[in-house]
């Protein structure tokens, strides 16, 4: 299984499809990086790592066009893939798998293709757009030309990502089905690889209805009192990106009086889970997956960067949201406008997090019977689903199938 490292949200939507192959005797082993060593780590999965591949990006969060075009150029980013898929070639080899699965990683395809390993590929964006220009700064007449430039050349780019994603024998789309796809926006397929797709369903590990406790023994068990509104602050993203988010959060809730209680969980998994009370956070560095779920089941608010996997988890446990989408990222702009319009969010920039605004928008929600609503009607759905049974029953039936033939090979030789 090879997940993306960029962040936390590839690596633990692919560790629960990992542990039911495990349950029914398939070995398997993580090729990762950044975030994705940390978690692996954490969860003491089998590790081998791989070579980084980073997004530049400033203090505050915002994607930095620039940089990446200057650090991290032509040359300087097709030498930086062609050492991941050596690094990847190598991995394969070295563990001999009967399938390579992997999620939002490009290389790892590509190696498999080369070693003629058969591949699943699971990723929510298949059309990876670029911004115009950036939200936040005014544009000098040499930026917009480097901005025309560099998206003109990322046509170029876009169409050789989307050949290689092709590369795989199926892609899975871990989103909901219509009518309450999220990451629509971003699946423009092209007809000719329609036959390979697979709209499997969110890749979220618990459910509320098998979770056992009941709302306000999770809030004693927190030491949170039954009365007030609960509001959990998952804090997700690369590293730089989750810690500015986490800190002015921070920031923002604890200078001021609130008639509700915050659970906050940073999003580190190297950092403690002890909690901290913080004025009036009550603050993880880490929140284990149960503890996750517990509160994601015990709130009455989700507030949260736009990544798709806390999404599908909000929109799994019927919780409304507020999303704060990393700055120019296309992505999860894409998605927080798909969860506004499905009915069951509000967008709050990030520059416009202060006291003021984010307490007026969190009394907003709270206050909306209509977005209680429309995100209890989807939890309902989601109940009907089996995403992490399907998937793992296809990666299967794509081994069986694979030694088959691998036999009827060999036989007929």
């Amino acid at each position: 299984m090879a997940p993306c490292g960029l962040g936390l949200g590839h690596i633990t939507r692919s560790d629960p499809i990992a542990r039911e192959l495990a349950r029914r005797g398939v070995e398997v082993v993580f090729s990762t990086y950044g975030d994705g060593i940390d978690y692996a780590r954490k969860m003491k999965l089998r590790l081998m790592e791989t070579v980084p591949i980073y997004i530049w990006v400033r203090q505050d969060g915002t994607v930095d066009f620039k940089s990446i075009a200057t650090r991290s150029g032509l040359s300087l980013g097709v030498r930086t893939f062609l050492r991941q898929v050596l690094a990847e070639i190598r991995n394969i080899k070295r563990f001999k798998p009967d399938l390579v699965f992997s999620d939002s990683r490009a290389s790892t395809l590509v190696a498999a293709r080369l070693l003629g390993v058969p591949t699943i590929l699971m990723l929510n964006q298949y059309r990876v757009n670029m911004i115009r220009k950036p939200s936040s700064t005014s544009l000098s007449i040499s930026d917009h030309i480097f901005f025309l430039i560099a998206n003109l050349a990322w046509i170029f780019f876009r169409t050789l990502l989307q050949g290689l994603w092709s590369l795989s024998d199926i892609i899975l789309i871990p989103d909901f089905p219509p009518p309450y796809t999220v990451s629509l926006g971003n699946l423009a397929i092209p007809k000719r690889h329609i036959r390979k797709v697979r709209l499997v369903g969110p890749v979220v590990k618990t459910k509320p209805s098998q979770i056992s406790y009941t709302l306000d023994k999770i809030r004693r068990r927190l030491g949170l009192v039954d009365s007030k509104p609960l509001v959990y602050v998952a804090v997700s993203g690369p590293q730089i990106e989750r810690r500015y988010l986490a800190h002015i959060l921070e920031d923002s809730i604890t200078n001021y009086t609130l008639d509700c209680q915050v659970v906050m969980s940073k999003g580190e998994p190297s950092g403690s889970e002890e909690a901290e009370r913080r004025g009036n956070i009550l603050a993880f560095d880490w929140l284990q997956e149960r503890s996750q779920y517990e509160v994601l089941k015990a709130c009455d608010l989700v507030v949260s960067r736009a990544g798709h996997g806390i999404i599908m988890k909000a929109m799994t446990f019927g919780k409304p949201m507020i999303l704060i989408p990393i700055p120019d990222h296309t992505e999860q702009y894409g998605n927080a406008k798909r969860a506004v319009l499905l009915g069951f969010a509000k967008i709050l920039d990030q520059d416009k997090v202060n006291p003021d605004n984010l307490m007026e928008i969190m009394n907003q929600v709270l206050e909306s019977e209509e977005l209680r609503e429309t995100a209890g009607q989807i939890s309902g759905f989601s109940e009907r689903l089996d995403t992490v049974n399907d998937i793992t029953r296809l990666i299967l039936s794509q081994i069986r199938q694979e030694v088959r033939t691998t036999l009827s090979t060999v036989i007929g030789d």
